[in-house]
């Protein structure tokens, strides 16, 4: 096969048997990003201190480096950060990749985090969502030279055509075996509710905006001084004008200043021990080993306490903590009722825009009465009209009543994806025989995916690509709704 030709089957194949993955996160600019950002802002400089300190305990006894403990997983930190770690009984080590889908950047960050993992801890096995068969690119490796895979699998990345472990497979020659734990039936239906979704997204969000601005208008009128200052901050959070560490530390402040007990929040209290021992931390003379002994016993406590953090924990219980917080600050009846709205609200846009996170779709299933769209309409037409404000309020009520059980399915179907996962990842380490395994999946996965993994006995370490471009949501609505899955069996 001639060169021209070569070029030419590389890509007809890749657009053959691309593949599409349902997610419910997608992209940049959302709450997720938000994670990883304070994620990397906290634990990297712990990170890449770890990272030395293995690196040259490997160089001088190699033998007592346990490669099976997730304490000594590094990866490169320009490529990504762990975010979490978690020692299991079983032997069996996990490194869970948040795949930031249709993202140029974070893919190729996540290519270079599987071949740093191939290269210093013998990687082999990458169980990937969106994927049902053990379809690969290998052999497009005999036909087609390096430099034209190289270039044409870059292109088609940018594009949103293949993800970064197409791109790992398609530009390197390394020994990997790709295997996708999706059950077809369960991933067609979580993706044709997408698009059932789709149908009324756009006149649902506007609906829900409307309401959200009316909202808006009100709180000065309803909530008392405290509870404005916590929507103030909330919003300035929301909208990236504060960073999580200013946004939580607020919370513990004021919680503090309420006398409200803080022992049933011990990631959010050490997060903030963590940000103050930080800011007396001279990382330049600690790594060149010039500190003090006061200096090193904080940086010692410093990597004590973010070791220890756990990321998904740290976010419940920021959001149970504001949630307290707003019980406490109100005082009347209305302005429970209006917090409530307003947090429905909230989660509703996300929900329609694919941008929930676990804890709100949780909030969603737990207080389903909240999300009554006629309630909204009422209370805020009734307090418009009580204060002479006339706003205006929608009252297209059934663009959200009818389509709420939609809603529910998409997502009810893509946490029934995880437990999938977990039965295909047993099966595929057991067959394989496997000690380390990579498992590629959206960040909205993490939270029950961990769970059950660790409740399986494995070891894991949960890995964030770097991620600091925004991501096209049209490329990403355009990927989602491909239609055809060839490598699905």
């Amino acid at each position: 096969m001639g060169h021209r030709t070569s070029v030419k089957y590389l890509l007809f194949s890749i657009f053959l048997v691309s593949s599409i993955c349902v997610t419910t996160t997608s992209h940049a600019a959302t709450i997720w990003d938000k994670r990883k950002k304070a994620a990397e802002d906290l634990i990297q400089p712990a990170q890449a201190q770890k990272e030395t300190q293995v690196k040259k305990a490997a160089k001088k006894i190699p033998e007592e480096v346990n490669l099976l403990d997730p304490a000594d997983i590094t990866i490169p930190d320009q490529y990504g950060t762990i975010i979490e770690r978690h020692k299991g009984t079983n032997g069996k080590l996990i490194v869970h990749i948040q795949d930031p889908h249709s993202n140029y950047e974070g893919q190729r960050n996540e290519a270079n985090i599987l071949e740093s993992l191939i290269k210093d801890y013998n990687l082999d096995l990458i169980l990937l969502e969106g994927k049902v068969s053990d379809l690969n690119f290998n052999y497009i490796r005999a036909r087609a030279p390096l430099e034209e895979r190289i270039k044409e699998a870059d292109k088609l990345l940018k594009e949103g055509e293949i993800s970064g472990v197409n791109y790992l497979n398609i530009t390197t020659n390394y020994h990997m075996s790709i295997q996708g734990i999706e059950d077809k039936k369960l991933y067609d239906e979580n993706r044709t509710a997408l698009w059932e979704i789709d149908k009324f997204k756009v006149p649902a969000y506007k609906y829900v905006n409307r309401l959200l601005a009316a909202a808006d208008i009100l709180k000065p009128y309803i909530y008392n001084k405290d509870l404005l200052d916590l929507d103030s901050k909330k919003k300035d959070y929301n909208n990236e004008k504060i960073d999580l560490i200013e946004y939580y530390g607020y919370l513990y402040k004021k919680s503090k200043e309420k006398n409200f007990p803080l022992y049933t929040f011990p990631d959010l209290q050490n997060l903030i021990k963590a940000s103050q021992l930080e800011k007396k931390i001279d990382m330049v003379k600690v790594r060149e080993g010039k500190a003090s002994d006061e200096e090193m016993k904080d940086y010692n406590d410093y990597l004590e306490i973010t070791k220890g953090l756990n990321i998904n924990d740290l976010f419940k219980q920021g959001a149970m903590l504001a949630s307290t917080l707003e019980d406490i600050l109100a005082t009347n009846p209305d302005q429970r009722k209006l917090l409530r709205i307003s947090k429905a609200l909230f989660i509703m846009s996300n929900l329609l825009r694919i941008k929930v996170v676990p804890e709100e779709y949780k909030y969603f299933l737990d207080h389903k009465s909240d999300f009554d769209p006629r309630s909204w309409s009422d209370f805020l037409k009734q307090k418009s009209q009580g204060l002479n404000l006339s706003l205006d309020i929608p009252g297209n009520v059934s663009i959200i009543n009818d389509n709420l059980s939609t809603i529910e399915r998409f997502y009810g179907f893509a946490s029934q994806r995880d437990r999938i996962f977990m039965k295909r990842v047993n099966a595929h380490i057991s067959n394989e025989n496997a000690e380390l395994a990579a498992l590629v999946a959206g960040g909205f996965h993490t939270p029950l995916l961990t769970r059950l993994l660790a409740d399986n006995g494995y070891s894991y370490v949960v890995v964030s690509p770097k991620v600091t471009t925004e991501t096209d949501d049209n490329l990403y609505r355009s990927a989602l709704k491909r239609e055809w899955l060839p490598e699905i069996k």
